[in-house]
């Protein structure tokens, strides 16, 4: 049985999947006091796709990595990384931002499928090559299947419903599987945009 512990709470119009790393800006004044608590005592908080009073339950927590500007009025831009998925259980308003019991939701224990691990860096690294004209190196080798499904997912600009799907998703392997198929989908129609470029020169 996973603890529940409280989490404040920052809702927004985006997804934040684990080991994604994103910038933000921090104008509200009640999310000004968030953040700099969460700085101060190098505490993390939850990200939840939504606004205030209709969120998604299942969110990310998130670390503050860096603050790239602090302003006299008190916004920051901060960069800042995906941790850990959790379930809202119950919301809480005791403080001027919103917080929450939550709990931990960690992966399903299950079998590596390593021909598909190696299928995703394989598709994921033709892709890169496809749209750039060159590949970059891995940077994903040791990776844990469960964080690698996030990274290449992070990478991926899907629409927000898919993101929330892939972020409740509790198995790596239908995570990678579902990644697996968007990448296919995508190496397929770039080798067709480029076969017809140097069939006609242009695009018919």
């Amino acid at each position: 049985m996973n603890n529940s512990f409280e989490l404040p709470l920052f809702p927004l119009n985006l997804v934040l999947l684990p080991k994604r790393s994103i910038p933000l800006h921090i104008f509200e004044e009640r999310y000004q006091e968030m953040i700099s608590s969460c700085i101060e005592n190098k505490t993390e908080f939850g990200i939840v796709s939504g606004e205030d009073n209709n969120f998604q339950d299942i969110g990310c927590s998130a670390f503050v990595d860096s603050v790239v500007d602090r302003f006299p009025d008190g916004r920051m831009n901060i960069i800042i990384s995906g941790q850990h998925r959790f379930k809202v259980i119950d919301r809480l308003d005791i403080h001027s931002y919103i917080s929450a019991v939550v709990e931990e939701l960690p992966d399903q224990p299950e079998a590596t499928d390593q021909d598909l691990v190696s299928k995703v860096r394989s598709l994921y690294e033709e892709a890169i090559k496809l749209s750039l004209g060159w590949a970059v190196p891995h940077k994903e080798e040791n990776t844990k299947p469960g964080d690698l499904s996030y990274l290449v997912a992070a990478r991926l600009n899907l629409p927000l419903p898919d993101q929330q799907t892939l972020l409740e998703m509790r198995s790596a392997g239908s995570r990678l599987r579902k990644v697996a198929g968007i990448l296919e989908n995508a190496v397929t129609d770039v080798r067709e945009v480029k076969r017809r470029t140097r069939s006609n020169g242009h695009l018919a």
